[in-house]
């Protein structure tokens, strides 16, 4: 007599017996549970230590588990038998722009050993949305300004983001450059201007931006008494809506309705607005890892340089590319981009693009990648003259749109 015979046999007479009292069943039909042990391996020449921000989720049979680790480590879950799906993401943590992810699929019906495999992937959550750079009105160049977006899924924290602008448009390997020193951007001349905040007083929500202004003031009226200008002032945009200002106490206006940013870098005291370039320059946004401040990174010495191979008593503020979210280049409108050396590593920005007619009063915006639910995506590929048009239309937008 089999087993499941002795059993069906015994479980009649017990319920002759006693029927309210018992209840068989067989081990066999009973929901097992196991235990999954979760092992990681990191490529592209990480390590367990690179990485930070982990999130492990466990989907499948029994509904998703969410594991949540501040460094990689190997992890061990009892899950009831079944089929599951392993997603695996994570944040390098000394590269700005550079996170993790890998999946894996098990089944599990005994005691189970995975591993997934992890990949680095560059990827921007906050970038450039518009550069207005080139001015309105003949050599008025006080009413730039940019737009910065959170082109991600999750909130983005513009506490201590760092604005700097090399110098660009170059038409050789600049000093640096030429003397083998590829992963640093110099500041150029001018400043390096920063948001404040502790780490999370400024948030941003998906798709949403914030307009940063030279100065934050209607340019369309800067003429003053001059009627004769009007026509041309009338190409510049009205700032005074601007979320930030760059106020840099150069003789520049100081709207006391907008926050400032931070000055944290200055070698030019005679350039009285940042980024100043009506014929190209380039544009950095960067975010140094945490815990460390933009001032006191900005105050270090080692983090100063003057130009290589010459006797130049110029510094500079250095930017590591590792600390680069998004990277721009803006070229000469009259040159062929072919002739331009390019500013950047190509992760931060394969190809130049070029920037709008200077004194026109035009802008150059990124493309948009696609609209879901309302939501508008913006294109980015690392490659500027893939991402932009330019001479586009220089009214700041405040609010997302799909116009461009």
């Amino acid at each position: 007599m089999s087993k499941k015979t002795k059993l069906f046999v015994l479980c009649l007479l017990a319920g002759t017996m006693a029927p309210t009292l018992v209840s068989c069943s067989s081990d066999d039909d009973k929901v097992q549970s196991y235990p999954l042990t979760i092992n990681f391996t990191p490529g592209d020449g990480l390590t367990a230590a690179d990485i930070s921000n982990v999130k492990v989720i466990v989907s499948g049979t029994a509904g998703n588990d969410t594991v949540t680790m501040n460094t990689l480590a190997t992890t061990t879950l009892t899950k009831v038998q079944g089929q599951y799906k392993i997603t695996v993401t994570g944040k390098v943590t000394d590269e700005a722009a550079a996170y993790v992810n890998g999946t894996a699929s098990v089944d599990l019906y005994a005691e189970q050993s995975v591993n997934v495999n992890l990949s680095k992937r560059i990827e921007s959550p906050l970038v450039f949305k518009t550069l207005y750079t080139t001015a309105g009105a003949q050599y008025y160049m006080l009413d730039g300004y940019f737009e910065i977006v959170n082109n991600s899924d999750e909130v983005q924290y513009l506490d201590q983001l760092i604005l700097s602008a090399p110098t660009g448009n170059a038409k050789q390997a600049n000093a640096w450059q030429a003397n083998g020193i590829t992963d640093l951007y110099e500041s150029g001349q001018g400043t390096v201007i920063a948001f404040p905040g502790s780490g999370k007083d400024y948030p941003l929500q998906p798709g949403a931006f914030v307009v940063i202004a030279n100065e934050a003031l209607n340019h369309t009226l800067a003429y003053g008494d001059d009627e004769s200008k009007r026509e041309e002032y009338a190409k510049s945009p009205n700032l005074i809506n601007a979320d930030w200002e760059i106020y840099l106490n150069t003789g520049d206006a100081d709207n006391p309705d907008v926050p400032n940013l931070e000055v944290i870098f200055s070698n030019n005291k005679y350039m009285k607005a940042f980024g100043l370039g009506v014929m190209g320059r380039s544009y950095i946004l960067a975010k140094l890892p945490e815990g460390t401040s933009p001032k006191a990174f900005a105050a270090n010495e080692s983090n100063i340089q003057t130009t290589p191979g010459t006797s130049s008593s110029m510094t500079y503020l250095m930017i590591p590319a590792k600390y680069v979210l998004d990277a721009v280049d803006l070229y000469n409108p009259n040159t062929e981009t072919a002739d331009h050396y390019p500013t950047f590593l190509p992760k931060d920005d394969a190809t130049g693009v070029h920037c709008s007619g200077s004194y026109q009063g035009k802008c150059v915006r990124r493309k948009v990648s696609k609209i879901e639910n309302g939501r508008v995506y913006y294109q980015d590929t690392n490659n500027s003259s893939a991402d932009f048009k330019n001479n586009q239309d220089n009214t700041p937008r405040f609010v997302p749109t799909a116009v461009d």
